[in-house]
Protein backbone atom coordinates (compact mmCIF):
# COMPACT_ATOMS: atom_id res chain seq x y z
CA UNK A 1 0.00 0.00 0.00
CA UNK A 2 2.76 2.42 0.75
CA UNK A 3 3.48 2.07 -2.96
CA UNK A 4 0.46 3.82 -3.76
CA UNK A 5 0.83 7.44 -2.95
CA UNK A 6 4.48 7.20 -4.31
CA UNK A 7 2.90 6.21 -7.60
CA UNK A 8 0.07 8.75 -7.62
CA UNK A 9 2.57 11.15 -6.67
CA UNK A 10 5.01 9.94 -9.76
CA UNK A 11 1.92 10.27 -12.05
CA UNK A 12 0.72 14.15 -10.79
CA UNK A 13 4.06 15.21 -11.52
CA UNK A 14 4.32 13.68 -15.36
CA UNK A 15 0.89 14.87 -16.18
CA UNK A 16 1.44 18.25 -14.51
CA UNK A 17 4.77 18.76 -16.17
CA UNK A 18 3.11 17.83 -19.61
CA UNK A 19 0.78 20.21 -19.52
CA UNK A 20 3.27 23.66 -17.92
CA UNK A 21 6.37 22.39 -19.90
CA UNK A 22 6.96 24.98 -22.19
CA UNK A 23 5.11 24.91 -25.26
CA UNK A 24 8.26 26.19 -27.51
CA UNK A 25 11.35 25.10 -27.58
CA UNK A 26 14.15 25.55 -29.88
CA UNK A 27 13.86 22.52 -32.82
CA UNK A 28 16.87 20.07 -33.49
CA UNK A 29 16.87 19.12 -37.05
CA UNK A 30 19.17 15.79 -37.03
CA UNK A 31 20.57 13.68 -40.24
CA UNK A 32 22.95 11.02 -39.36
CA UNK A 33 25.56 9.24 -41.26
CA UNK A 34 26.26 11.71 -43.99
CA UNK A 35 28.29 13.38 -46.13
CA UNK A 36 26.79 16.50 -47.23
CA UNK A 37 23.17 18.62 -46.93
CA UNK A 38 21.24 21.59 -47.99
CA UNK A 39 18.83 22.90 -45.70
CA UNK A 40 16.64 25.96 -45.58
CA UNK A 41 15.33 26.94 -42.19
CA UNK A 42 11.64 26.13 -41.18
CA UNK A 43 9.15 29.21 -41.94
CA UNK A 44 9.09 31.48 -39.15
CA UNK A 45 12.44 29.88 -37.40
CA UNK A 46 16.29 30.78 -38.59
CA UNK A 47 19.22 28.43 -37.76
CA UNK A 48 21.19 29.98 -34.59
CA UNK A 49 23.85 26.75 -33.86
CA UNK A 50 25.25 24.29 -35.55
CA UNK A 51 27.01 20.97 -34.84
CA UNK A 52 28.80 18.63 -37.24
CA UNK A 53 29.71 15.45 -35.02
CA UNK A 54 31.90 12.59 -35.58
CA UNK A 55 34.18 13.81 -38.38
CA UNK A 56 37.32 11.59 -39.03
CA UNK A 57 40.48 12.16 -38.89
CA UNK A 58 42.42 13.68 -42.16
CA UNK A 59 39.25 15.37 -43.53
CA UNK A 60 38.00 18.09 -45.58
CA UNK A 61 34.95 19.74 -44.19
CA UNK A 62 33.44 22.84 -45.49
CA UNK A 63 30.02 24.64 -43.83
CA UNK A 64 28.52 27.41 -46.01
CA UNK A 65 26.37 29.90 -43.78
CA UNK A 66 23.48 31.85 -45.38
CA UNK A 67 22.85 34.76 -43.15
CA UNK A 68 19.87 36.56 -44.61
CA UNK A 69 22.10 36.36 -48.36
CA UNK A 70 25.32 37.08 -46.55
CA UNK A 71 27.49 33.62 -47.60
CA UNK A 72 30.23 32.74 -45.23
CA UNK A 73 32.09 29.95 -45.44
CA UNK A 74 33.98 27.73 -43.11
CA UNK A 75 36.33 25.43 -43.79
CA UNK A 76 38.44 22.84 -41.20
CA UNK A 77 41.28 20.39 -42.40
CA UNK A 78 42.17 18.13 -39.93
CA UNK A 79 45.04 16.06 -39.31
CA UNK A 80 46.48 13.21 -37.10
CA UNK A 81 49.65 12.30 -36.62
CA UNK A 82 51.00 8.86 -35.55
CA UNK A 83 51.46 9.65 -31.94
CA UNK A 84 48.13 11.02 -31.77
CA UNK A 85 48.59 14.99 -32.15
CA UNK A 86 45.32 16.52 -33.76
CA UNK A 87 45.90 19.60 -36.17
CA UNK A 88 43.47 21.59 -37.31
CA UNK A 89 43.40 24.62 -40.02
CA UNK A 90 40.49 26.64 -39.79
CA UNK A 91 39.43 29.52 -42.38
CA UNK A 92 36.35 31.52 -43.14
CA UNK A 93 36.02 33.47 -45.90
CA UNK A 94 33.18 36.67 -45.47
CA UNK A 95 30.88 38.17 -47.81
CA UNK A 96 32.82 40.81 -48.62
CA UNK A 97 35.85 38.03 -49.88
CA UNK A 98 38.06 38.57 -46.47
CA UNK A 99 39.18 35.15 -45.27
CA UNK A 100 40.71 34.61 -41.75
CA UNK A 101 42.67 31.98 -40.49
CA UNK A 102 43.06 30.54 -37.18
CA UNK A 103 44.75 26.80 -35.88
CA UNK A 104 44.35 24.31 -33.23
CA UNK A 105 46.27 21.50 -32.01
CA UNK A 106 45.67 18.84 -29.27
CA UNK A 107 47.18 15.06 -28.05
CA UNK A 108 44.01 13.45 -27.91
CA UNK A 109 45.41 9.50 -27.83
CA UNK A 110 42.21 8.26 -27.33
CA UNK A 111 40.47 10.52 -29.45
CA UNK A 112 38.75 8.62 -33.02
CA UNK A 113 37.07 11.45 -34.55
CA UNK A 114 36.15 15.58 -33.49
CA UNK A 115 32.95 17.34 -33.15
CA UNK A 116 32.53 20.84 -34.92
CA UNK A 117 30.40 23.02 -32.97
CA UNK A 118 29.41 26.77 -34.72
CA UNK A 119 27.62 29.14 -31.94
CA UNK A 120 27.41 26.65 -29.18
CA UNK A 121 24.57 27.12 -27.28
CA UNK A 122 21.77 25.01 -27.47
CA UNK A 123 23.31 21.62 -26.95
CA UNK A 124 21.11 19.29 -25.10
CA UNK A 125 22.93 16.26 -26.33
CA UNK A 126 25.50 14.45 -24.25
CA UNK A 127 28.94 14.23 -25.69
CA UNK A 128 31.38 11.74 -25.88
CA UNK A 129 34.35 12.72 -23.34
CA UNK A 130 36.71 10.73 -25.69
CA UNK A 131 36.26 13.19 -28.98
CA UNK A 132 37.52 16.50 -29.38
CA UNK A 133 35.18 19.30 -29.64
CA UNK A 134 36.07 22.25 -31.61
CA UNK A 135 34.29 25.58 -30.63
CA UNK A 136 33.82 28.18 -33.26
CA UNK A 137 32.56 31.74 -33.64
CA UNK A 138 31.70 33.51 -36.74
CA UNK A 139 32.38 37.68 -36.18
CA UNK A 140 34.80 37.53 -35.95
CA UNK A 141 36.29 34.03 -36.91
CA UNK A 142 37.57 32.49 -33.28
CA UNK A 143 37.87 28.92 -32.14
CA UNK A 144 38.82 27.24 -28.99
CA UNK A 145 38.94 23.67 -27.68
CA UNK A 146 37.01 25.22 -24.27
CA UNK A 147 33.62 26.74 -24.16
CA UNK A 148 35.06 29.57 -22.44
CA UNK A 149 35.63 31.75 -25.58
CA UNK A 150 34.55 32.01 -28.42
CA UNK A 151 31.14 30.72 -27.91
CA UNK A 152 29.82 32.86 -25.31
CA UNK A 153 27.87 35.94 -26.78
CA UNK A 154 29.19 38.32 -24.27
CA UNK A 155 32.54 37.74 -25.60
CA UNK A 156 31.72 38.71 -29.16
CA UNK A 157 30.46 41.90 -30.78
CA UNK A 158 26.31 42.82 -30.12
CA UNK A 159 26.02 41.21 -34.06
CA UNK A 160 28.54 38.18 -33.22
CA UNK A 161 25.60 35.84 -33.88
CA UNK A 162 24.28 35.37 -36.80
CA UNK A 163 21.43 33.85 -37.88
CA UNK A 164 21.33 31.54 -40.87
CA UNK A 165 18.56 31.27 -43.36
CA UNK A 166 20.15 28.14 -45.31
CA UNK A 167 22.87 26.24 -44.41
CA UNK A 168 24.97 23.35 -46.22
CA UNK A 169 27.99 21.07 -46.06
CA UNK A 170 29.98 18.77 -47.82
CA UNK A 171 32.97 16.62 -46.34
CA UNK A 172 35.40 14.07 -47.12
CA UNK A 173 34.18 12.18 -43.79
CA UNK A 174 30.94 11.17 -42.93
CA UNK A 175 29.22 13.02 -40.25
CA UNK A 176 25.88 13.63 -37.97
CA UNK A 177 24.58 16.32 -37.65
CA UNK A 178 22.16 18.81 -35.91
CA UNK A 179 20.36 21.99 -36.64
CA UNK A 180 19.31 24.79 -34.07
CA UNK A 181 16.20 26.56 -35.18
CA UNK A 182 15.20 29.42 -32.88
CA UNK A 183 12.38 31.83 -32.61
CA UNK A 184 13.84 35.45 -32.19
CA UNK A 185 13.02 35.49 -28.90
CA UNK A 186 15.07 32.27 -28.56
CA UNK A 187 17.54 34.15 -30.46
CA UNK A 188 17.80 36.76 -28.08
CA UNK A 189 18.24 34.63 -25.51
CA UNK A 190 21.34 33.41 -27.03
CA UNK A 191 21.97 36.86 -28.06
CA UNK A 192 22.06 37.94 -24.08
CA UNK A 193 24.18 34.41 -22.71
CA UNK A 194 20.66 33.37 -21.03
CA UNK A 195 21.94 30.19 -19.52
CA UNK A 196 18.25 29.38 -18.40
CA UNK A 197 17.42 28.71 -22.32
CA UNK A 198 19.47 25.99 -22.92
CA UNK A 199 18.90 24.44 -19.33
CA UNK A 200 15.06 24.23 -20.15
CA UNK A 201 15.85 22.30 -23.10
CA UNK A 202 17.93 19.93 -20.92
CA UNK A 203 15.19 19.59 -18.72
CA UNK A 204 12.71 19.30 -21.27
CA UNK A 205 14.77 16.50 -23.47
CA UNK A 206 14.96 14.23 -19.85
CA UNK A 207 10.82 15.06 -19.11
CA UNK A 208 10.08 13.88 -22.97
CA UNK A 209 11.95 10.94 -22.59
CA UNK A 210 10.54 10.14 -19.03
CA UNK A 211 6.85 11.03 -20.19
CA UNK A 212 7.25 8.57 -23.32
CA UNK A 213 8.33 5.62 -20.88
CA UNK A 214 5.19 5.80 -18.78
CA UNK A 215 3.32 6.29 -21.49
CA UNK A 216 5.17 2.68 -23.20
CA UNK A 217 4.61 0.81 -19.65
CA UNK A 218 0.95 2.21 -19.16
CA UNK A 219 0.21 0.95 -23.19
CA UNK A 220 2.00 -2.78 -22.12
CA UNK A 221 -0.71 -3.77 -19.66
CA UNK A 222 -2.75 -6.15 -21.47
CA UNK A 223 -6.11 -5.69 -22.63
CA UNK A 224 -6.99 -2.06 -21.61
CA UNK A 225 -3.15 -0.56 -21.99
CA UNK A 226 -3.88 1.61 -24.97
CA UNK A 227 -7.49 2.74 -23.80
CA UNK A 228 -5.02 3.68 -20.49
CA UNK A 229 -3.01 5.35 -22.64
CA UNK A 230 -5.95 7.12 -24.27
CA UNK A 231 -7.28 8.19 -20.51
CA UNK A 232 -3.61 9.72 -19.77
CA UNK A 233 -3.29 11.79 -22.11
CA UNK A 234 -7.23 13.28 -21.86
CA UNK A 235 -6.26 13.95 -18.15
CA UNK A 236 -3.24 15.45 -19.34
CA UNK A 237 -4.73 17.44 -22.01
CA UNK A 238 -7.69 19.02 -19.38
CA UNK A 239 -4.90 20.19 -17.15
CA UNK A 240 -3.01 21.77 -19.98
CA UNK A 241 -6.03 23.99 -20.86
CA UNK A 242 -7.07 24.46 -17.56
CA UNK A 243 -3.33 25.43 -16.53
CA UNK A 244 -3.38 27.56 -20.35
CA UNK A 245 -6.47 29.58 -19.34
CA UNK A 246 -5.55 30.52 -15.91
CA UNK A 247 -1.84 31.62 -16.90
CA UNK A 248 -4.08 34.02 -20.28
CA UNK A 249 -6.78 35.41 -17.15
CA UNK A 250 -4.64 35.44 -13.63
CA UNK A 251 -0.92 35.91 -15.09
CA UNK A 252 -0.53 37.09 -18.30
CA UNK A 253 -3.42 39.51 -18.32
CA UNK A 254 -4.26 39.88 -14.59
CA UNK A 255 -4.56 43.68 -14.75
CA UNK A 256 -7.07 43.39 -17.41
CA UNK A 257 -8.97 40.48 -15.68
CA UNK A 258 -9.63 42.49 -12.30
CA UNK A 259 -10.55 45.49 -13.93
CA UNK A 260 -13.13 44.21 -15.65
CA UNK A 261 -14.41 41.79 -13.24
CA UNK A 262 -14.86 44.55 -10.57
CA UNK A 263 -16.15 47.05 -13.36
CA UNK A 264 -19.43 44.33 -13.63
CA UNK A 265 -19.57 43.60 -9.94
CA UNK A 266 -18.90 47.18 -8.80
CA UNK A 267 -21.87 47.88 -11.55
CA UNK A 268 -24.17 45.10 -10.58
CA UNK A 269 -23.12 46.06 -6.44
CA UNK A 270 -24.39 49.78 -7.30
CA UNK A 271 -27.49 48.51 -9.83
CA UNK A 272 -29.01 46.50 -7.04
CA UNK A 273 -28.96 49.09 -4.30
CA UNK A 274 -32.06 50.45 -4.06
CA UNK A 275 -31.32 53.39 -2.08
CA UNK A 276 -28.55 55.74 -2.84
CA UNK A 277 -27.34 55.86 0.58
CA UNK A 278 -23.40 55.41 0.54
CA UNK A 279 -23.37 53.49 3.22
CA UNK A 280 -25.51 50.91 1.65
CA UNK A 281 -23.89 51.39 -1.38
CA UNK A 282 -20.11 50.47 0.03
CA UNK A 283 -21.90 47.49 1.84
CA UNK A 284 -23.47 45.84 -0.85
CA UNK A 285 -20.02 46.08 -3.02
CA UNK A 286 -17.87 44.58 0.18
CA UNK A 287 -20.28 41.84 0.09
CA UNK A 288 -20.54 40.89 -3.37
CA UNK A 289 -16.61 41.02 -3.46
CA UNK A 290 -16.55 38.32 -0.48
CA UNK A 291 -18.97 36.82 -2.62
CA UNK A 292 -17.08 36.73 -5.50
CA UNK A 293 -13.65 35.40 -3.68
CA UNK A 294 -14.97 32.74 -1.96
CA UNK A 295 -16.78 31.44 -5.30
CA UNK A 296 -13.14 31.56 -6.97
CA UNK A 297 -11.85 29.49 -4.01
CA UNK A 298 -14.69 27.19 -4.27
CA UNK A 299 -14.19 26.76 -8.40
CA UNK A 300 -10.65 26.36 -8.06
CA UNK A 301 -11.13 23.82 -5.24
CA UNK A 302 -13.77 22.24 -7.50
CA UNK A 303 -11.10 22.18 -10.31
CA UNK A 304 -8.34 20.44 -8.09
CA UNK A 305 -9.94 17.43 -6.93
CA UNK A 306 -11.69 17.19 -10.44
CA UNK A 307 -7.67 16.76 -11.94
CA UNK A 308 -6.62 14.66 -8.58
CA UNK A 309 -9.34 12.60 -9.11
CA UNK A 310 -8.66 11.88 -12.26
CA UNK A 311 -4.92 11.05 -11.67
CA UNK A 312 -5.92 8.93 -8.83
CA UNK A 313 -8.27 7.15 -10.64
CA UNK A 314 -5.72 6.40 -13.39
CA UNK A 315 -3.37 5.61 -10.93
CA UNK A 316 -5.10 3.21 -9.02
CA UNK A 317 -6.28 0.84 -12.03
CA UNK A 318 -2.27 0.99 -13.15
CA UNK A 319 -1.10 0.14 -9.56
CA UNK A 320 -3.64 -2.14 -9.25
CA UNK A 321 -2.88 -4.06 -12.89
CA UNK A 322 1.52 -3.89 -12.58
CA UNK A 323 1.38 -7.51 -11.28
CA UNK A 324 -0.35 -8.90 -14.89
Amino acid sequence: MARRPLFFCLLLFFLLAAAISPASAVEEIQKDHIKSFNLSAPEGLTFTGVSVSNIDPNSNTTIYLDSYGDIYILNVISTKSYLSKWNFNISLISPNGTVQYTTLSSIAPLATDYDLEIQYFWDSSFDNIFDIDIYTGILPLSATLTTGDPTVPANLPDNGVLQFTTVSTSSSSYFDLILYAATHEEYLDQLANNLWAPAKEVVSDSFNWAWHQVLSFVGLIPYIGDDLVTAILIASYIIDETFFYFNLFFVEYIEVTILTIEFFLITYSLNRTKTKSPVKMLKNVISDQIALFEWIIDKARLAIDLLTSIIRTIASIVQSLKPI
